[in-house]
């Protein structure tokens, strides 16, 4: 599955966890298609990576004062 190591893996419950949301917001994103993920039948499994990646586009700078 695109090379993806067991540590690598996650569940949405725990890829919930790591991004701060609920279970529930995540699957709204993923019905939006707002977010990257694998699909093994009815499992859906996330990268580490593509979360890490994700949070960082959605990084909020602050303002020069």
């Amino acid at each position: 599955m695109d090379g993806l190591s067991d540590d690598d893996k996650v569940s949405l419950i725990l890829a919930a966890m790591i991004l701060g949301i609920s279970p529930f917001t995540l699957r709204s994103w993923i019905r939006e298609r707002r977010i990257p993920f694998y699909r093994c039948g009815r499992r859906i499994i996330f990268s580490r990576r593509d979360l890490e990646a994700f949070l960082s586009r959605c990084r909020v700078t602050p303002r020069e004062s």
